[in-house]
């Protein structure tokens, strides 16, 4: 990592470089060397630092048997598997979401997809993983060149604009339940999206080097949600302090979440010529004192390489307590440092928070 981290810094870098696709594995890899410093503080999260890789896999494909699963015993209550996950943050999914119902098997590996939800913000998909094969803790479908697509979006979400999350749980020793969410951070949102979710591997995230190679391919269409979005003012809603600037400038409301949009400005200083890079967490509470389960897209963070660079974060929480009257925004600020040749990173000093963006809700 530290040699890549110099190449990096010799390259002539233009502004405008095409963007290019970051593989799940890989972003698992990079978060994993970072989580190595996230246990002091449990609200600090990973960190992906700057930069892009590419990776390939050589892979065989095997058969597929597609089924309607109807009577399968987990349709309906994926969801519900997740409601203690600190990232679970869907509201009534049961009363939106739609009923998919359909099973593929190949290489002896039987996925499920149940049910799938689309608020304009998210797409939000729900399977499991059936197989006597070990698929290790956390399985996922993977696909080499995206498991999501959908006729309408084009090529507009083919490297860029859009960010994937997962919530795996083990429902027996041969069973898992998952939640894939494909975020649309920037780019259309049409009002009904013809989905192809399809992939070549099952791969652990746990350890990508457990992986189970097949074809899986499901198609469904959904339809978005209503949804209201509130444009907000310049320097109403904001945060600053010690060289940051924080502010809130777009807030979408969906029957199943709430999206808040921000931009970061932020300074890092170089000591020593040593390389620095800065993580900013959010914690979401309101008035009465209830917190709420965030998803973080941290766009591309803050670091000496790139010094001067914007960054457009944003977070995705529960709707709120109707009692609530405002919600509290309040950025964590964590300083790092390289810590040795595999690229992890280190705390430089102890985590500190700014003073919380507040947002009326009534």
């Amino acid at each position: 990592m530290k040699k890549l981290y110099k190449q990096f810094n010799d390259l002539n870098l233009d502004i405008n470089i095409e963007p290019m696709e970051v593989s799940t594995v890989e972003k698992e890899r990079v978060k994993r060397n970072v989580m190595m410093v996230k246990k002091k503080r449990q609200f600090i999260k990973n960190f992906i630092v700057a930069a892009t890789f590419f990776i390939a896999f050589s892979m065989t494909l095997g058969y597929t048997f597609p089924t309607f699963a109807a009577n399968l015993p987990f349709i309906g209550n994926i969801f519900e598997l997740f409601i203690d996950d600190e990232r679970y943050v869907f509201n009534n999914y049961d009363h939106y979401s739609t009923s998919v119902g359909v099973s593929q098997e190949s290489n002896e590996v039987e996925v499920t997809v149940t049910d799938a939800v689309y608020d304009g913000e998210n797409i939000t998909i729900a399977y499991t993983i059936k197989s006597e094969k070990d698929l290790g803790e956390r399985p996922v479908l993977y696909g080499e060149n995206r498991e999501l697509t959908a006729e309408e979006f084009g090529n507009r979400y083919r490297y860029d604009g859009y960010s994937t999350n997962y919530l795996v749980q083990k429902i027996n020793s041969n069973e898992y339940a998952v939640l894939y969410i494909f975020e649309l951070i920037r780019g259309s949102k049409p009002e009904e999206v013809h989905i192809n979710f399809q992939g070549n591997q099952i791969v652990d995230l746990n350890n990508v080097n457990n992986s189970v190679a097949g074809d899986w391919a499901f198609e469904f269409t959904l339809e978005k949600l209503e949804s209201e979005t509130i444009k907000v003012e310049k320097d109403s809603m904001k945060t600053e302090g010690e060289g940051i600037k924080i502010e809130a400038f777009k807030i979408t409301k969906t029957p199943i979440s709430t999206t808040f949009y921000l931009s970061e400005e932020v300074l890092v200083e170089k000591e020593n010529e040593a390389w620095r890079g800065v993580l900013i967490d959010y914690i979401v509470t309101d008035d009465l004192g209830n917190d709420y389960n965030v998803i973080h897209f941290r766009g591309t963070s803050h670091n000496t390489d790139f010094k001067g660079r914007g960054n457009f974060p944003r977070i995705v929480a529960n709707n709120f307590d109707e009692q609530a009257t405002s919600i509290m925004i309040t950025p964590v600020v964590g300083v790092y440092k390289i810590k040795d040749s595999t690229g992890a990173l280190e705390p430089i000093k102890e985590p500190y928070t700014l003073k919380p963006i507040v947002v009326p809700i009534k």
